[in-house]
Order: C-alpha cells, then sequence, then structure tokens
C-alpha cells in the first residue's frame, strides 16, 4: 500500500514539474497586398505641354499651351524614370491656345498649315539620365532630338520637362516662319519700329501621376 502511494505521489510531481507545451503557431505571412509597392500611373487630364514664342527685338515671350493631345507607351510603375522611358506623344496643333484668338488663327493658318505633316507634333522618349532626358520631336517631316532638362518629384509624381526648339535649324520651317511673321507684322514690331519674329521656342511640359 505504501509503495502505491509513494509511486502515487512520484508520479504526480513528475507530471506537475514538466514545462506546459507551448503552441507551435506558424508565422503570419505578409498578404499579397503588403509585399505590393504603390504604382504610378500618369493622369493625362491633370498634364499640360506649354510653349513660349518669342517677338520683337526686346524678345517679349508669348506663352501658350496645346490643349488636346495623346501620351501612349506609358505603363504603371514604381519609378517615374521607368514610366517615361517608353513615352510616345501626338500633339494636335490645332489645339494651340496663346488666350487671343486672334493670334491663335494666324498660328495654325500661317505657321502650322505652311509646314508639312501639319496635323500632328510627334515625339518620343529616346534617353533619360538623372537630370536630363532626350526627346526626338517630329514637326514638318523634319526629325530632331531635343535635350531636355528633367525634374522628378517621387514624392508628389510630378516631372517637369523644360528645352528650347528653334523652327529654322532644327525644323527647316522657313516657309511658314516667313509667312507667320508677315502675318503678324505690326504686332511684332517694337518700340524700335523693328518687326522680328524669333525662330527660337521653349517647350515644356508638366506630367502629373496618381497611385
Amino acid at each position: 500500500m505504501k509503495k502505491i502511494l509513494v509511486t502515487g505521489l512520484l508520479l504526480g510531481l513528475l507530471f506537475t514539474c514538466q514545462s506546459p507545451k507551448k503552441n507551435k503557431q506558424k508565422p503570419q505571412e505578409d498578404s499579397p497586398k503588403s509585399l505590393q509597392t504603390t504604382k504610378w500611373e500618369l493622369n493625362e487630364d491633370a498634364s499640360s505641354i506649354y510653349w513660349t514664342g518669342y517677338k520683337t527685338t526686346g524678345k517679349i515671350p508669348v506663352k501658350g499651351v496645346f490643349q488636346n493631345f495623346k501620351i501612349k507607351g506609358v505603363k504603371s510603375a514604381t519609378n517615374l524614370a521607368e514610366i517615361l522611358k517608353n513615352a510616345q506623344v501626338q500633339i494636335n496643333v490645332y489645339s494651340i491656345f496663346s488666350d487671343n484668338e486672334d493670334r491663335d488663327k494666324k498660328l495654325i493658318g500661317d505657321l502650322f498649315e505652311y509646314m508639312t505633316d501639319t496635323e500632328n507634333i510627334y515625339a518620343r522618349v529616346e534617353k533619360i539620365t538623372k537630370d536630363s532626358i532626350w526627346v526626338n520631336i517630329h514637326m514638318n517631316a523634319h526629325e530632331k532630338i531635343v535635350p531636355m532638362f528633367l525634374q522628378m518629384d517621387n514624392q508628389k509624381g510630378v516631372v517637369q520637362l523644360n528645352g528650347r526648339i528653334d523652327l529654322l535649324k532644327d525644323f527647316a520651317a522657313a516657309k511658314a516662319l516667313n509667312k507667320f511673321h508677315k502675318a503678324c507684322f505690326d504686332k511684332h514690331t517694337g518700340k524700335d519700329g523693328v518687326s522680328k519674329t524669333w525662330p527660337e521656342v521653349a517647350i515644356a511640359a508638366r506630367l502629373v501621376f496618381d497611385k
């Protein structure tokens, strides 16, 4: 009888001294959504393409925009430079707007319509570096790779491009520029009595991306 009691006590102590078994739980795996990085997508409606022409010997700026353009070859990506590398732009010249109806009519009828293949200007990205972008611009049946200054804000999703073209040197548009100059002769005459229409045009784009 004593042996039974002792054995029972020993078994009791043995089980009570054992550490409780821990439930082994599998570590929680990240859901597919948490593994995904948010991507940028182009907001074409919020983006803009600008231009600045110059008149008189004092080089007075005349600014405007193209209201109708399409951007192709742009896919969503986590990096803005990655999105831009295959970008192609088609700009409808008839959508030019300078906030002056008479001037806009002359820009269309006396400048663009005297060029070859006048309906659209085409552009495509050729190369991108940290702060520069090279854009191949097709206008008046001529192509010119134009270097542009590039600013990218990967926090706000905004890309700014700035560059310059020369209608004579880059696109052989002497006929069109001369016709436009004659149509705007008086408006492009400065205080010195000299009328001048500059072939230089500043071009810019502000591209907006959403997440």
